[in-house]
């Protein structure tokens, strides 16, 4: 049975491969990790080290490569940084042992959890980002695999005596927590970020941060805007309407008018050099800014006040800038611009009545019961700008979930965690009929799952020869994909367990030619132990230690490929 989930709201990878040293990410500020300098007091239980890998499946001790960049800790004393911060935000990779547990603590001995329990799909307070708060999902990944974490904290609440707020918590590119307030038992100005392991072996690296002020080094001035009545849609603009000189940005110089293109132009007068990030929220056909000439921000429709950011650097003083803003007609005009860099609270440009409260946009979603779910639709994957339009995708009550491409035979994506967020194809006319997965998602090659090969190096064949027959349910409900290639019919079947997917095929008849399974690709496949294969940093790969699975070069990557005939099964995890 289906379950709608209607929330209404408002929109506002045993690692074998070692990394080396530290990147910096974004406008974070790197914590040092050259040695322990960085912190307070040395602890026999944490080091420094260049390379760090786990066994997933094993109680086997880590792997260490001696150097720089990735912070390990064993359980004992914590270690706390020299970095005192209020209110700020936090960006983390970190990497677990099974069966590990510790914490990020923040100012105001908040602490968040970061634990081995990625295999489980309810949430308590042993899931990984939990502080005060059951997360809404568990993003977790399994260990070995390298995860991330971002935050957003305010160490002091001024409305709200002897409290902190954690603005938002996303694990791993999921949202699992926003906007919960938490007790603190003395206020707090500035304290230290520390980091604490319970139970076994937990590794930090790219630790990053921004201590967040509040004021303001961009400002608008010098501004003139023109305003044009050509349609909506048009793309040469002739029809001045009314132009003139403004002292704020807002979109209220139309004059109410139904079709408009809004022109502005101006200066932007920075005190302070930096990457700058704009953020528009606005909604209407066309957006693009530019600055001193080149463009930052350049987008299409927008039908709910989607945010759309770029970034530019600035050097101190004045610079150029044109903006360029068209409504709908029949939606009500909203614009809005927003800006931001490293140590900097987000700040609008725009007045208040220039962005009105967006209308309720429900959250549609479909959520597995007692059987599994299975929903037709287009999926967009990332990097590819056309849409696959013979896709279903299938979710678990267990919380492992996929989709496939059934004209190419292709696993397109896999998920863990809630199924899918059906909203833009059935909220008003659904027009884009996309799918979006609503849990951890693991890129997958996207490439036919099936081939005919003439020996073991010849080149993938993509969606050759194969032909989709359908499918059958199961007593359970769960489907088998029929395929005709090469002569044979292959039955495709993937079972949701508690940890992981387990994909089986069955051959049926004799195939002219030997058939392979495309089980990974990537830039790099490392088999951890005899039947496990690590995919990148996305997702493992365990099949029969007597299997005769294969990693060969493909390109500037890797492919891990398999013969089948017969009955054949593998599991994926993450």
């Amino acid at each position: 049975m289906q379950t709608f989930i209607r929330k209404f709201s408002l929109l506002l990878l045993a690692s074998p491969l070692a990394v080396m040293g530290q990147n910096g990410k974004g406008n974070y500020t790197p914590l040092p990790l050259k040695d322990l300098s960085a912190f307070e007091k040395k602890a026999s239980n944490w080091s420094v080290q260049s390379g760090f890998s786990i066994n997933p499946v094993s109680t086997s001790k880590a792997t260490l490569t001696p150097g720089e960049g990735i912070l390990v800790g064993t359980p004992g004393s914590s270690i706390t940084s020299k970095v005192k911060a209020g209110d700020l935000r936090l960006s983390v990779e970190f990497m677990v042992s099974p069966g590990a547990e510790g914490y990020v603590i923040l100012p105001g001995n908040q602490k968040v959890l970061i634990s081995d329990n990625g295999g489980g799909n309810e949430t308590n307070s042993l899931t990984s980002g939990y502080i005060g708060q059951f997360p809404i999902q568990n993003a977790a990944k399994a260990p070995g695999l390298w995860q991330s974490l971002e935050l957003a904290y305010d160490a002091a609440v001024p409305q709200l005596p002897n409290s902190a707020r954690l603005n938002k918590l996303s694990l791993n590119g999921v949202t699992v927590l926003e906007t919960v307030y938490l007790p603190l038992t003395n206020p707090v100005t500035t304290e230290p970020i520390s980091f604490e392991v319970k139970k076994g072996t937990i590794a930090f690296r790219n630790i990053g941060y921004q201590l967040l002020a509040s004021r303001k080094p961009v400002i608008l001035e010098n501004l003139t805007y023109k305003v044009f009545s050509d349609k909506w849609d048009s793309k040469t603009y002739e029809k001045l309407s009314h132009e003139g000189k403004a002292t704020t940005l807002t979109q209220e110089v139309t004059n109410g008018m139904r079709e408009f293109h809004l022109f502005y132009e101006g200066d932007i007068e920075a005190t302070e050099a930096g990457d700058y990030i704009f953020t528009t929220i606005y909604q209407g056909n066309v957006f693009s800014l530019d600055v001193d000439g080149k463009n930052v921000i350049n987008t299409g429709e927008s039908s709910s006040q989607e945010n759309h950011s770029g970034t530019v650097a600035l050097t101190q003083g004045k610079h150029k800038f044109k903006l360029h803003y068209s409504r709908f007609p029949w939606r009500q005009p909203a614009l809005g611009l927003r800006v931001e860099k490293a140590g900097i609270r987000p700040y609008d440009l725009h007045v208040l009545s220039s962005l009105p409260e967006p209308e309720p946009k429900p959250y549609i979603s479909v959520t597995p019961d007692m059987r599994p779910e299975m929903v037709r639709s287009f999926i967009l994957l990332d990097g590819e700008k056309n849409k696959r339009t013979h896709c279903i995708s299938v979710g678990s009550p267990q919380g492992w979930n996929y989709t496939v491409d059934l004209s190419r035979g292709a696993l397109l994506q896999a998920w863990r965690g809630q199924f899918a967020n059906v909203t833009e194809m059935w909220y008003e006319r659904g027009e884009p009929q996309l799918l979006f997965p609503a849990g951890l998602t693991v890129p997958v090659s996207g490439k036919s799952s099936l081939a005919v090969l003439e020996n073991a190096r010849a080149a993938w064949k993509d969606s050759s020869d194969i032909n989709f027959l359908g499918y059958k349910l199961d007593g359970q409900g769960i489907p088998a994909f029929r395929y005709a290639i090469g002569g044979a019919t292959i039955s495709d079947k993937m079972v949701s367990g508690s940890n992981g997917i387990t994909r089986s095929f069955q051959v049926e008849g004799t195939p002219k030619g030997n058939i392979y399974a495309l089980l990974g690709s990537g830039k790099d496949i490392v088999l951890v132990e005899k039947g496990l294969y690590q995919i990148d940093n996305r997702y493992y790969v365990q099949l029969d230690k007597k299997a005769g699975a294969m990693i060969r070069p493909s390109g500037e990557g890797k492919e891990l490929i398999l013969p089948i005939s017969g009955a054949t099964s593998y599991t994926m995890f993450w």
